[in-house]
């Protein structure tokens, strides 16, 4: 975003500095040692008469410029560079402390700061913020104080740099998994697995390409074999189904949200479909359908989508998966990938997931995506050291017990499930993708 100029002022204050405080102390001991109690007294009057005048002498906030530059939007729980540039317009030194006005829930380094700016000099103050949730934020106004010729008496001001801002997934982890990718052109997959069914080129035999790739008419017709290569079948649809209600509301124990995960591999996934030439959806419900985003080809898609989903936050709700299906069905008519993406949760909690997935599963191809949660896998295998341990043991095997069932049930009904720790997620999910473009499945 363009940055936000400050150059007026929001209620400036006149203040002792510390080394004003100092010089008070002899006039307190002097006193405390029989001094003649009104001598003490002219004595403080004087010094803080002068410390009014230095106050008075500080340099006016016009005699400074500040802008701050924040390229958005900010990516969550990743490093953010937020850079203060200072101007100043004084012909004195300017001995300056400030303090900029990071966004609650922020984390950051760098944002208070002491320096000195020579006369008519201009300074770059850089920081970083880690942003801990999604969504809008903003960043406050920049807090200044400058101290008078003496050093005696500051003055303290602020300049309006507040100014609003977007927290998006972190993008820039959300690489593809190596080795998950297509084979190298001409060559075959073991187990049946093909690269796709769309003729792409021709071009000569290399040594081990696999006999079956060769083209045998082209080979005839030049005398020399020719390999046909073949590419995954573009143009296909994906849509994502994100569930916002209770399920994926647990926060993990590095801070996040099961949402937070779940933003992060549909983002993985529409990224690594529009690179493959694939157009990609979402459907973002709770108790209710909340936005849709209708399917949109190439990186330009992305941003829709993006703009989406940073929004989605967790309700203590149960989703509707009915209503969720029943849009995608109402949308798309050709077959396309639906990805679920949500937590196998209770039996009783899985039955209108299992209701939906059933009659997507007649239309479309259908992964579900769940997130697992590591410390639930590790209390399922923790020995107890007492009662309370014991229980929290058997708690955990019945959860996952019943989670296993759930993945049980959908796998006997054809649909596909991916459960994976949170951090493993999006790799996860991206690799399946490639399989099915892979096999040609859509």
């Amino acid at each position: 975003m363009p940055p936000a100029p400050g150059c007026a002022t929001l209620g400036a204050v006149l203040l002792p500095s510390p080394r004003a405080a100092l010089l008070l102390l002899p006039g307190l001991v002097a006193l405390l040692a029989g001094a003649p109690p009104a001598a003490v007294a002219a004595l403080d009057l004087a010094l803080l008469a002068l410390v009014a005048l230095d106050a008075a002498q500080a340099p006016r906030p016009d005699a400074l410029r500040a802008t701050r530059r924040v390229r958005e939007p900010l990516s969550a729980f990743a490093p953010n560079r937020v850079v203060l540039s200072l101007e100043s317009a004084s012909p004195r030194p300017l001995r300056l402390a400030l303090v900029d006005g990071v966004p609650a829930g922020f984390t950051s380094s760098g944002h208070r700061r002491a320096l000195v700016l020579p006369p008519g000099a201009s300074a770059a103050l850089e920081y970083a913020v880690v942003p801990r949730a999604r969504g809008r934020a903003i960043f406050g106004d920049l807090h200044l104080e400058a101290e008078g010729p003496l050093r005696l008496g500051r003055r303290r001001w602020r300049l309006p740099l507040a100014h609003e801002v977007a927290v998006y997934p972190d993008l820039r982890g959300l690489a593809e998994p190596a080795g998950k990718g297509a084979p190298g052109p001409g060559r075959v997959r073991p187990r049946g697995l093909r690269e796709g069914r769309e003729f792409a080129a021709l071009r000569p035999y290399l040594p081990g390409d696999d006999v079956r790739a060769i083209d045998w008419k082209a080979t005839a017709r030049r005398g020399t074999p020719v390999v046909r290569e073949t590419q995954p079948e573009r143009n296909q649809t994906l849509w994502l189904l994100l569930d916002c209600g209770r399920h994926l509301s647990g926060r993990l124990p590095d801070g996040r949200t099961k949402l937070d995960h779940a933003v992060d591999a549909a983002l993985a996934l529409a990224r690594a479909a529009a690179g493959r030439g694939d157009r990609a959806g979402a459907i973002l419900f709770g108790a209710e359908v909340e936005r849709i985003v209708p399917p949109g080809a190439g990186r330009a898609a992305l941003g829709p989508l993006a703009e989406a989903l940073h929004r989605a936050e967790p309700r203590f709700e149960e989703p509707d998966w009915t209503a969720a299906c029943e849009a995608l069905l109402a949308r798309q008519r050709r077959r396309a990938l639906a990805v679920l993406l949500t937590d196998l949760a209770d039996p009783d909690a899985s039955a209108a997931l299992l209701a939906g997935v059933r009659r997507l599963r007649r239309h479309h191809l259908v992964l579900v995506a769940a997130v697992a949660d590591p410390e639930l896998a590790g209390a399922a295998r923790a020995r107890p050291a007492d009662e309370a341990g014991a229980f929290a043991r058997v708690a955990a095997e019945r959860i996952l017990e019943e989670r296993e069932a759930t993945a049980r049930r959908l796998a006997a009904d054809a649909v596909r499930v991916e459960s994976a720790p949170a951090r493993d997620l999006a790799a996860a999910v991206v690799g399946r993708y490639l399989a099915v473009k892979a096999r040609g499945e859509l």
